[in-house]
């Protein structure tokens, strides 16, 4: 046989080489394959954590509410007024020219003409991390509290006729933008990717500027700024109002926090501020799109999204400056106020669902899960062809829902240290929408040790929502060993699990090594070690063991609640006070904590015996360790 022969079979080197590179192909494939599946368990637990965390938070509004109701002797009506006043009081009045710039501030300085040049280099001072001076920060809120106050309840956003057509450099185009949570970087990454603000680039943010990012104040004032400059020169800057733009959600979710790091002497003023910017943003704008065929396409752009109840025309009439905080119960003094906080809390709380109707949001306790039928019903209705709405994190930064009709737009990407990315949506004339991804700089692309971050700070969150529920978590576990033999099999433990949580998206069986001891031969679980890796230490000791648990399980929603009875910011409160602050979450619970309890918790937490609790001996007080 020839060499040329030899060559050219199926052992020649060629051909390994091939197989060789295939087999490499098909491995690399696999990996990542196995690290989306990964990826996607995780970001699962992580959206559970979330819900969690907004459950828990609506349980503060009824209990900082009552709360005040206890301590004041109050009836409704005055609770109301009492909250009202927290953001319009004579306080608010102050001018920023009544501020003084220090000689030693190194920041950028601001024309009281809001101006191109200076909203670029505002941006670029917030990239590079640096801190607005109070004066500028009082001044951007007052202009934009004054312009707020001008605009409806529904913007009204032109994409119909490029205004400018002689400008062929420059298309025309409105550019939706999901949340945000206080991540500039990802802000600074859209406009880097789309460009700034112009006559034809037009903006709208649809909501959740604020909470949980390292820099919140930067983005809210970034967005304000931009709203007073082109939104008032050329109506091509819009703003939706979103759920954390809430002054009770504010406290909760950090942006009180973050406002009290950076202008403590100010952070007061600025919090009732930014309370009143919060209950002028309008609710909701209608993109007036011209298709192919020179008709008019109307979409609706709103953060959380609709109900079988969505009533445009009583949304177009409502005060919505009239509800200080838009979650808790439908609370009003007339039919016709419940009706329109429902209305309200129906736009910024509400989820699409795959099943049809209309139901009772059980993920967040709060607002709607709307159906297909109900996307199609309302939008035949008002002659709507399209709703795009935000709320809910994506893995790939948006999804479609309902047949098309409905798209979510999320454009934090990595959120809170996720590994998701974001998106736009971008809408032009004659043209159909594009969706444009992205992941900000310095993120990086899914990769093993990611993947292995996010997993664990996942799993870490997970434990904690199990020594949260444990007690309920047990009673499902003793209904399955009737025996009390303390075992149970694999699929038991993990059905008990998913029912006790009520969630069906956890996979439990993927992580049973890190939650529970597991003997593989016997293909049973030692249910009780789940809890071993998830207790609490305490930093003291007491004979009241209820109360242990109770605390533990309310730690978050204590220390949101800690902050707004600290209403002062001096970092401590009484005794009394936060002895009538346990009682009222524990009594909302059903939960009989006795004064003697909470009497023995309290002395234990004041560890320097000065009468007053600190928000770090609180913390310290419990520690979840891994």
């Amino acid at each position: 046989m020839s060499s040329s022969g030899r060559n050219s079979g199926a052992n020649s080197p060629l051909s390994f080489a091939d197989k060789a590179a295939e087999t490499i192909q098909k491995n690399f494939r696999g990996f990542k394959d196995r690290l989306k599946v990964r990826e996607k368990a995780a970001f699962n637990i992580q959206q559970l954590i979330e819900y969690s965390e907004e459950q828990d938070h609506l349980n503060l509004n009824k209990f900082f509410l009552r709360w005040i109701k206890l301590i004041k002797h109050t009836d409704n009506e005055e609770i109301n007024r009492y909250i009202s006043s927290s953001i319009q009081d004579d306080f608010m009045k102050i001018s920023e020219s009544e501020i003084k710039i220090e000689s030693n501030y190194t920041g950028i300085h601001l024309s009281e003409e809001f101006n191109q040049d200076d909203f670029e280099k505002l941006v670029n001072s917030f990239r590079n991390e640096q801190i607005l001076h109070t004066r500028y920060v009082i001044m951007i809120l007052n202009r934009a509290i004054d312009y707020l106050k001008s605009l409806p309840n529904i913007n009204e956003i032109n994409c119909i006729e490029d205004p400018e057509p002689e400008d062929r450099d420059n298309e025309f185009k409105v550019n939706v933008v999901g949340d945000l949570h206080g991540q500039f970087i990802d802000l600074y990454t859209i406009f880097d990717l789309n460009g700034f603000p112009s006559k034809k680039n037009i903006y709208l943010f649809n909501g959740d500027f604020v909470d949980r990012g390292a820099q919140q104040c930067e983005v809210l004032l970034t967005l304000l700024y931009g709203l007073v400059l082109y939104g008032g020169k050329y109506n091509s800057f819009f703003l939706n109002r979103g759920n954390h733009e809430d002054y009770g959600c504010s406290v909760r979710f950090g942006f009180k926090e973050e406002v009290m790091t950076k202008y403590c002497l100010y952070s007061k003023l600025l919090m009732k501020k930014c309370a009143q910017v919060f209950v002028l943003l309008p609710l909701m704008s209608m993109v007036y799109q011209k298709n192919n065929k020179h008709q008019i396409n109307r979409i609706l752009v709103v953060h959380g999204g609709i109900s079988k109840d969505t009533d445009l025309n009583l949304i177009m009439s409502l005060e919505r400056s009239k509800f200080p905080s838009l979650d808790g119960i439908y609370s009003g003094s007339t039919e016709k106020e419940r009706r329109e906080k429902q209305q309200m809390q129906d736009l910024l709380w509400s989820d699409p669902q795959s099943s049809l109707g209309c139901t009772f949001n059980r993920q967040r306790h709060i607002a709607k899960q709307f159906g297909p039928d109900v996307t199609e019903t309302i939008l035949e209705k008002y002659g709507i062809s399209l709703l795009i709405r935000s709320h809910e994190c994506k893995v790939e930064g948006y999804e479609f829902h309902h047949n098309n009709k409905c798209i979510t737009i999320f454009s934090a990407s990595n959120y809170c240290g996720g590994i998701n990315k974001g998106s736009i949506c971008i809408i032009r004339p004659r043209q159909k929408l594009e969706i444009k991804q992205f992941i900000a700089p310095g993120s990086g692309e899914l990769d093993k040790h990611r993947v292995e971050l996010f997993e664990a700070k996942a799993i870490r969150g997970l434990k904690r929502l199990v020594y949260a529920n444990r007690s309920n978590i047990r009673e499902h576990f003793k209904k399955l060993d009737p025996k009390n033999t303390g075992y149970l099999c694999l699929s038991d433990w993990s059905m008990a699990l998913t029912k006790a949580m009520g969630v069906e998206k956890i996979p439990w069986l993927r992580y049973r090594g890190k939650l529970v001891d597991f003997n593989p031969k016997k293909n049973l679980v030692k249910y009780e070690t789940m809890f071993d890796n998830c207790d609490i230490l305490y930093t003291f000791t007491t004979e009241h063991k209820d109360i242990n648990e109770a605390l533990a399980r309310y730690k978050d929603t204590l220390v949101a609640l800690f902050n707004l009875i600290d209403d002062n910011h001096s970092g401590t409160i009484n005794l009394q006070e936060f002895a009538n602050a346990c009682k009222i979450i524990f009594l909302d619970q059903n939960e009989a904590i006795s004064d003697e309890a909470i009497k023995s918790m309290i002395e234990a937490m004041d560890t320097n015996k000065d009468g007053k609790i600190d928000l770090a001996e609180f913390t310290q007080a419990f520690v979840i360790y891994t």
